[in-house]
């Protein structure tokens, strides 16, 4: 890798999806900014003696919070470019140039690099997870994933098969069915209003909370502790996240500090 930026105006610190501290001032420039609301999710204020991973890592903000929350080992893991995401068939065929894209990767590599940082890369989609791709965590991190996920209940799935004692999953939530139907597990489908034709976006699904933990039981995770919904900086869209645990182990305590 060549020299490190040392500057707020370098041209490699622009254009993220995650806002990330980098060290020395330095801080990339997302498009969102997790900082201000990262105690809502739910991930405990401590990690240590415990595994994580991160699951569709994408630039790693949460990867890196979870190994700055003391986790004794983190893994990142996502596809390898853009091409590789959830694409209807249609879309899919017409990726052309963007199926080379790798700045998510890139991103993740520069982060790591500046923050010294020791958590673990692997490309890997949410559908190949198991034991033996991945092995087996004490905590597991999903956020702003399921919306873009053709088969969500296949991915919650796979993130059990490899959570040993919580999940914590946050996805945009239906602000419709959230308050208008409060306590009932609705969903809507796709993004009309925003796509010149249907699936341009790769966004699919949107929950109420209840119907996030509705489908996190029908994944074998039987406990779920909703964290409620909250606005992603700097101006959205609302997610809702819920910590979630598996049939065989007692809760760790979601802590909604920072």
């Amino acid at each position: 890798m060549s020299a490190l930026p040392s500057s707020p105006d370098d041209p490699r610190l622009a254009g993220w999806y995650h806002t990330i501290e980098l060290g020395n001032g330095l801080v990339s420039k997302g498009h969102f900014d997790h900082r201000p609301v990262v105690g809502r999710y739910g991930i405990p204020r401590s990690l240590e003696g415990k595994t994580a991973l991160d699951v569709g890592t994408g630039d790693g903000f949460f990867a890196f919070e979870m190994e700055k929350r003391g986790a004794d080992r983190v893994v990142a893991v996502d596809v390898a470019r853009v091409g590789d995401c959830d694409w209807v068939p249609r879309m899919r065929s017409r990726i052309g140039a963007l199926d080379d894209v790798q700045s998510w990767p890139d991103h993740f590599r520069l982060a790591h690099a500046m923050r010294r940082s020791r958590v673990e890369y692997q490309y890997c989609s949410v559908y190949d997870l198991s034991p033996y791709t991945v092995g087996m965590f004490d905590v597991v991190f999903c956020g702003s994933l399921l919306v873009h996920l053709q088969n969500p209940l296949l991915a919650l799935q796979r993130i059990r098969s490899v959570t040993r004692d919580m999940a914590v999953i946050e996805t945009a939530v239906d602000e419709h069915g959230e308050t208008l139907l409060p306590g009932r597990p609705v969903m809507s489908f796709g993004a009309p209003g925003l796509e010149t034709e249907p699936g341009e976006s790769n966004t699919f699904w949107l929950y109420s909370t209840a119907a996030l933990c509705r489908m996190l039981e029908y994944a074998d995770f039987p406990v779920t502790v909703p964290q409620g919904v909250f606005l992603l900086p700097p101006a959205g869209p609302k997610g809702t996240s819920v910590v979630a645990y598996p049939r065989a182990h007692g809760p760790m305590r979601p802590d909604a500090g920072s």
